[in-house]
Protein backbone atom coordinates (compact mmCIF):
# COMPACT_ATOMS: atom_id res chain seq x y z
CA UNK A 1 0.00 0.00 0.00
CA UNK A 2 1.34 3.41 -0.98
CA UNK A 3 1.16 6.07 1.69
CA UNK A 4 1.30 9.68 0.61
CA UNK A 5 3.55 12.00 2.55
CA UNK A 6 3.03 15.65 3.33
CA UNK A 7 5.83 16.43 0.84
CA UNK A 8 3.76 14.81 -1.96
CA UNK A 9 1.09 17.51 -1.70
CA UNK A 10 3.07 20.33 -0.12
CA UNK A 11 3.57 23.50 -2.10
CA UNK A 12 5.80 26.24 -0.83
CA UNK A 13 4.08 29.34 0.33
CA UNK A 14 2.19 30.22 3.42
CA UNK A 15 -1.50 30.78 3.93
CA UNK A 16 -1.16 31.19 7.65
CA UNK A 17 0.14 34.04 9.74
CA UNK A 18 3.30 33.30 11.73
CA UNK A 19 3.63 35.55 14.77
CA UNK A 20 5.97 35.93 17.70
CA UNK A 21 4.59 34.90 21.09
CA UNK A 22 4.98 38.48 22.36
CA UNK A 23 2.87 40.08 19.62
CA UNK A 24 -0.17 41.86 21.09
CA UNK A 25 -3.44 40.10 20.32
CA UNK A 26 -4.78 43.29 18.73
CA UNK A 27 -1.90 43.19 16.21
CA UNK A 28 -2.61 39.52 15.47
CA UNK A 29 -6.21 40.45 14.67
CA UNK A 30 -5.00 43.32 12.45
CA UNK A 31 -2.73 40.89 10.61
CA UNK A 32 -5.64 38.57 9.91
CA UNK A 33 -7.82 41.46 8.70
CA UNK A 34 -5.05 42.78 6.42
CA UNK A 35 -4.46 39.30 4.96
CA UNK A 36 -7.88 37.71 4.43
CA UNK A 37 -6.36 34.71 2.63
CA UNK A 38 -4.75 33.59 5.90
CA UNK A 39 -6.68 30.89 7.71
CA UNK A 40 -4.45 29.97 10.62
CA UNK A 41 -2.10 31.59 13.09
CA UNK A 42 1.09 29.85 14.15
CA UNK A 43 2.82 31.22 17.23
CA UNK A 44 6.60 30.91 17.54
CA UNK A 45 9.07 31.70 20.28
CA UNK A 46 12.22 33.82 20.02
CA UNK A 47 14.04 30.88 18.35
CA UNK A 48 11.26 30.53 15.73
CA UNK A 49 10.15 27.26 17.32
CA UNK A 50 6.44 26.51 17.17
CA UNK A 51 4.60 27.17 20.43
CA UNK A 52 1.16 26.33 19.07
CA UNK A 53 -1.79 27.43 17.00
CA UNK A 54 -4.46 30.10 17.42
CA UNK A 55 -7.70 29.60 15.54
CA UNK A 56 -9.91 32.29 14.10
CA UNK A 57 -12.54 31.11 16.57
CA UNK A 58 -10.14 31.77 19.47
CA UNK A 59 -9.70 35.35 18.22
CA UNK A 60 -13.43 35.90 17.83
CA UNK A 61 -14.19 34.60 21.32
CA UNK A 62 -11.34 36.74 22.74
CA UNK A 63 -12.68 39.87 21.00
CA UNK A 64 -16.21 39.17 22.22
CA UNK A 65 -15.03 38.62 25.80
CA UNK A 66 -12.92 41.79 25.75
CA UNK A 67 -15.77 43.88 24.36
CA UNK A 68 -18.40 42.42 26.69
CA UNK A 69 -20.48 41.07 23.80
CA UNK A 70 -19.97 37.53 25.07
CA UNK A 71 -20.47 37.18 28.82
CA UNK A 72 -17.98 34.80 30.41
CA UNK A 73 -20.87 32.65 31.64
CA UNK A 74 -21.68 31.79 27.99
CA UNK A 75 -18.29 30.15 27.40
CA UNK A 76 -18.51 26.43 28.12
CA UNK A 77 -15.10 26.02 29.75
CA UNK A 78 -14.02 28.24 32.65
CA UNK A 79 -10.32 27.55 31.97
CA UNK A 80 -10.86 28.82 28.42
CA UNK A 81 -12.49 31.98 29.78
CA UNK A 82 -9.52 32.56 32.09
CA UNK A 83 -6.93 31.90 29.37
CA UNK A 84 -8.65 34.14 26.86
CA UNK A 85 -9.61 36.97 29.17
CA UNK A 86 -6.13 37.25 30.69
CA UNK A 87 -4.31 37.06 27.34
CA UNK A 88 -2.69 40.18 26.00
CA UNK A 89 -0.23 38.48 23.63
CA UNK A 90 -0.36 35.74 21.01
CA UNK A 91 1.48 33.36 23.32
CA UNK A 92 -1.29 33.65 25.87
CA UNK A 93 -3.94 32.62 23.34
CA UNK A 94 -2.20 29.40 22.34
CA UNK A 95 -4.13 26.30 23.32
CA UNK A 96 -1.63 23.95 24.97
CA UNK A 97 -2.93 20.95 23.05
CA UNK A 98 -1.77 22.60 19.81
CA UNK A 99 1.88 22.63 20.87
CA UNK A 100 2.42 19.41 18.94
CA UNK A 101 0.33 20.40 15.92
CA UNK A 102 3.23 20.52 13.48
CA UNK A 103 4.06 17.97 10.82
CA UNK A 104 7.24 17.43 8.86
CA UNK A 105 7.50 16.83 5.12
CA UNK A 106 8.09 13.09 5.63
CA UNK A 107 5.02 12.60 7.84
CA UNK A 108 2.05 10.86 6.29
CA UNK A 109 -0.99 12.76 5.12
CA UNK A 110 -3.03 10.60 7.49
CA UNK A 111 -0.98 11.91 10.42
CA UNK A 112 -1.59 15.50 9.29
CA UNK A 113 -5.33 14.89 8.91
CA UNK A 114 -5.52 13.19 12.30
CA UNK A 115 -3.93 16.25 13.92
CA UNK A 116 -6.31 18.61 12.14
CA UNK A 117 -9.32 16.60 13.27
CA UNK A 118 -8.21 16.05 16.86
CA UNK A 119 -7.18 19.69 17.33
CA UNK A 120 -10.16 21.08 15.39
CA UNK A 121 -7.98 23.23 13.13
CA UNK A 122 -8.18 23.87 9.39
CA UNK A 123 -4.47 23.35 8.88
CA UNK A 124 -1.25 22.47 10.62
CA UNK A 125 2.21 24.02 10.42
CA UNK A 126 4.88 22.25 8.42
CA UNK A 127 8.26 22.44 10.13
CA UNK A 128 11.78 21.54 9.11
CA UNK A 129 14.00 19.16 11.09
CA UNK A 130 14.96 22.02 13.46
CA UNK A 131 11.31 22.76 14.22
CA UNK A 132 11.19 26.04 12.26
CA UNK A 133 7.88 26.74 10.51
CA UNK A 134 8.43 26.54 6.74
CA UNK A 135 4.81 26.46 5.59
CA UNK A 136 1.40 25.06 6.27
CA UNK A 137 -0.68 22.11 5.25
CA UNK A 138 -4.43 22.53 4.87
CA UNK A 139 -7.07 19.86 4.57
CA UNK A 140 -8.08 21.44 1.25
CA UNK A 141 -4.64 20.56 -0.19
CA UNK A 142 -5.38 16.88 0.27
Amino acid sequence: MISLKVRDVYRSGMYSLVVNKDMPVVDVIKGMIENPIYRGIFVVDEKNQLMGVITQRDLIVWAKLMSGILPAKDVEDISKVMRLSLSKTAGGLVRQETKNAAVELDDSINDALDKMISLEVMGVPVVDKRGKVIGDSKYSKF
